[in-house]
């Protein structure tokens, strides 16, 4: 039993990488998942032009964060929403922003609920932005 012992402290912190590593790839796959039902789920919502406010780009221990800023007008009031999209590469992270900063863009939202809103994967594809990165 002491060998056994001996041997899972030597080889413990190359597992706990890899569950590190495999609860990582879990958790990102969750998270495209839901954006894709999201997506699934408002592409039937109407949909409203709107203005990039901002583009910051956040640098976190696995690649970069972009989140997006902006504002659309739904049912006669100005309304606010953000978009975030992970990078791998720092510098593909900072191409993106750049190059939606200050972008029109195509908006989805809840018809009951227009604060509610989504912008489309495929929207940001026919604008050109996505491309970059």
């Amino acid at each position: 039993m002491k060998e056994f012992l001996h041997y899972f402290r030597t080889f413990a912190p190359f597992f706990q990488h890899f569950y590190a590593l495999i609860i990582g790839a879990a958790v990102l796959a969750v998270r495209k998942y839901m954006q894709r039902v999201r997506e699934n789920r408002a592409a039937m919502w109407p949909s409203a032009d709107g203005q990039v406010q901002t583009a910051t780009v956040k640098k976190q221990q696995y690649g970069s964060w972009v989140e997006v800023s902006y504002r659309y007008y739904a049912q006669q009031e100005y309304r606010y929403g953000k978009y975030r999209r992970h990078f791998a590469r720092k510098a593909a992270a900072v191409a993106f922003a750049e190059a939606i900063r200050g972008h029109s863009i195509q908006v989805r939202y809840r018809d009951d609920k227009p604060s509610e809103s989504v912008v489309l994967e495929q929207d940001l594809q026919m604008t050109g932005v996505l491309q970059v990165g």
